[in-house]
């Protein structure tokens, strides 16, 4: 890439983010807010603080919801607002899921769908694996856009080593071929391993049942019902709107990713969108606006060997902070998402009355100092706590977090 489009960032641009974060907090009814916002605030401050550039959140809860933001949306430009839209990567794969549960409720399709009923050759030798096993990742199909990137430790990576692989179009066709090149992990059902690829085949499964592509079934099916106004599927570097700006953390310095090609994971980590969509998309699905309730309480029950990970269709469990009224930790369901300098979280409860999405650019391709990761798992616990029922003890959080080597987590 040329040095115009794209340079280490040092003396000045580095300064700006040793400065005290911008913090921005809006409600859309601040008077009826119930909770108190100031450890979430904190917690973005904080955020920042550990290498992220830029963060956004939304924290829904008792009387309203509540939007901030904190760092700079483009160091060279202007601050973080809470409108911005950040790439939200595999949190992405809930929706997708929710399209292929929608054929589901409409009698087309059953969880035993397979590849081979719907696309005929498209992975020879593995059409027999069902549209379940490819939703929660047992079906032992490799992922190949691993193989885009350097076969070395990440923590190795330079920026280039990265713009080589995702500033490239990639077709959904090129990245199953990837993955076709590659050993099958393990006999359909009988393991669990995270694979793009399964979500990239969905996709493309849904796109040939309906002659639809996957960008328009998710915006009609999904974003349009969920009210979901700032969110779109990319599939080119063009990114229409405000965003955050990636940037990665590496051993030569902090650099920009401003020409990162969502394509490279198509239906499995593609959508951009404000962390206030993202907590309307939760709250839609968890009340049944896009789907029955039979059919999320399917997507958020981990069946067969996705229960060593506590991972349904789409979505995983983690324990939160808060206890329920019996006095047993709470269940949060969501998912992370892990971009190419960006990070983002999401997560509720089953009954959606606490919900909370952050996302954040900086993300770190360096083994030591300050890792944002582990703030981001602060500020969700933040958020959550902040919400937590007033009748309800809190507790620190149990089990892997979301960027700690959980289900969701992906080292990109």
């Amino acid at each position: 890439m040329l040095p115009n489009r794209r340079q280490l960032l040092t003396g000045a641009t580095v300064a700006a983010l040793a400065t005290p974060a911008f913090m921005t907090g809006a409600a859309a009814a601040p008077s009826k807010i119930a909770f108190n916002t100031a450890g979430i605030d904190a917690a973005l401050a904080n955020l920042v603080r550990d290498g992220a550039v830029g963060v956004t959140t939304s924290v829904v809860g008792p009387g309203g919801t509540y939007l901030s933001a904190a760092g700079k949306r483009d160091l060279q430009k202007d601050s973080a607002r809470p409108q911005d839209r950040a790439r939200i990567a595999s949190i992405t794969k809930a929706m997708i899921a929710v399209l292929v549960m929608q054929r589901i409720e409409a009698g087309q399709w059953t969880l035993r769908t397979t590849i081979d009923q719907v696309t005929p050759g498209l992975y020879p030798g593995h059409g027999g694996v069902t549209v379940a096993q490819l939703m929660n990742h047992t079906s032992g199909m490799p992922d190949g856009i691993y193989s885009l990137l350097p076969d070395r430790e990440w923590y190795t990576w330079t920026v280039e080593d990265l713009e080589a692989a995702v500033v490239p179009y990639h077709s959904e066709q090129e990245l199953v071929e990837l993955s076709r090149r590659l050993p099958w992990e393990f006999e359909p059902g009988t393991g669990w391993s995270y694979s793009n690829a399964g979500y990239v085949v969905l996709s493309m499964m849904l796109e040939a049942a309906t002659g639809s592509r996957i960008q328009d079934l998710v915006r009609d099916r999904v974003f349009k019902p969920a009210k979901m106004q700032q969110s779109r599927l990319e599939e080119s570097t063009l990114v229409r709107g405000r965003y955050l700006l990636p940037y990665g953390k590496f051993q030569a310095g902090l650099a920009p990713l401003p020409l990162v090609n969502p394509s490279i994971f198509s239906g499995a980590g593609g959508v951009y969108a404000t962390a206030e969509d993202i907590t309307d998309f939760t709250g839609a699905l968890m009340t049944g606006r896009l789907l029955r309730k039979d059919l999320v309480d399917a997507m958020v029950t981990p069946v067969g060997a996705a229960q060593q990970a506590r991972y349904g269709y789409g979505l995983y469990l983690i324990n939160g902070p808060c206890r329920t009224a019996a006095g047993t930790p709470e269940v949060l369901i969501g998912h992370d998402g892990a971009g190419f300098g960006t990070r983002a979280v999401s997560f509720t409860t089953r009954d959606a009355s606490r919900r909370m999405a952050l996302a954040y650019t900086g993300r770190s391709y360096v083994e030591e100092g300050p890792d944002p990761d582990a703030a981001m798992n602060a500020a969700l616990i933040a958020g959550f706590r902040a919400t937590c029922p007033a009748s309800a003890p809190t507790t620190p959080a149990s089990g892997k977090g979301p960027a700690s080597g959980g289900a969701g987590s992906l080292r990109l």
